[in-house]
């Protein structure tokens, strides 16, 4: 008996879909599951209904989008990132003092940029700790370090489309130029965000790997712009400043130092 044919296989084939989306894509409302799955809409509202009821999936804190749920979460990659947390607080304090910037330990959620942890500085004027927000990655420095990690099929899931959200008017707007940049970025070893998730703030990131080489995370050194623009001469250039060149360097360390600390 094939799928077609049983509607309980089917029904089992569509939520594991579903379960594939969320992983895919992140955070989606049900007529974009329902839409991207080709099903009705009272057929994906049962679906991930039954979903939610084992855990699998959750509903966001507004009700208008699912993610995935707590059962979904505890894998061994869960629990590599938790470890990855752990050992990298007492290096991300060091990093703060010696940049007097935040420092921010991020990971990928579909599209998005999710901030794991956040060290703030201690100066007046800083950016705050985005503990637990979720930008759109091809904004963030973070974000762009992690994407420029994944193969060109897994960008093209992510990003279906040409045309990119553009949370500023610095944002990247191009699928294409995003890739280009990501190319750099993976040649470098490192990503900026200069006024792209917001106006104002500037940010750089290098990526942490897993023993066996797997990007897990990423490092974050975050400022805001008018104080990194005034260590070098005039407006932000695609060379970097001195001071740019200073950030860099202590965040390869510590991201080395996190990585020596790695034990999975």
């Amino acid at each position: 008996m094939n799928e077609q044919s049983n509607p309980t296989l089917r029904s089992v084939s569509n939520a594991l879909e579903i379960l594939h989306l969320l992983r895919a894509r992140g955070p989606m409302r049900i007529t974009e599951i329902a839409a991207q799955m080709r099903i009705g809409l009272s057929t994906a509202h049962r679906l991930v209904a039954t979903l939610r009821e084992q855990r699998f999936v959750r509903q966001e804190p507004d009700g208008k989008r699912y993610e995935l749920g707590s059962a979904m979460l505890f894998s061994t990659e869960v629990s590599a990132l938790q470890h990855c947390v752990s050992v990298s607080a007492r290096v991300m304090e060091r990093l703060r003092g010696r940049s007097n910037e935040t420092v921010h330990l991020s990971v990928l959620r579909g599209d998005r940029c999710l901030f794991a942890a956040s060290v703030e500085s201690e100066q007046m004027v800083r950016v705050s700790s985005r503990v637990g927000q979720g930008p759109y990655a091809h904004t963030a420095a973070g974000g762009k370090i992690l994407l420029a990690a994944l193969s060109h099929e897994r960008l093209l899931e992510l990003l279906p489309n040409e045309q990119l959200p553009t949370p500023t008017d610095h944002s990247i707007a191009l699928r294409s130029e995003l890739l280009t940049e990501l190319d750099q970025a993976k040649t470098l070893g490192y990503a900026r965000n200069i006024s792209e998730s917001e106006a104002g703030m500037f940010a750089i990131a290098v990526p942490i790997r897993r023993p066996e080489g797997e990007v897990i995370s990423s490092l974050t050194i975050a400022a805001p712009l008018s104080r990194v623009e005034g260590t070098g001469s005039g407006k932000l250039s695609n060379s970097l400043t001195p001071y740019e060149h200073e950030l860099v360097t202590a965040l390869k360390e510590a991201a080395a130092e996190i990585e020596s600390l790695l034990a999975f």
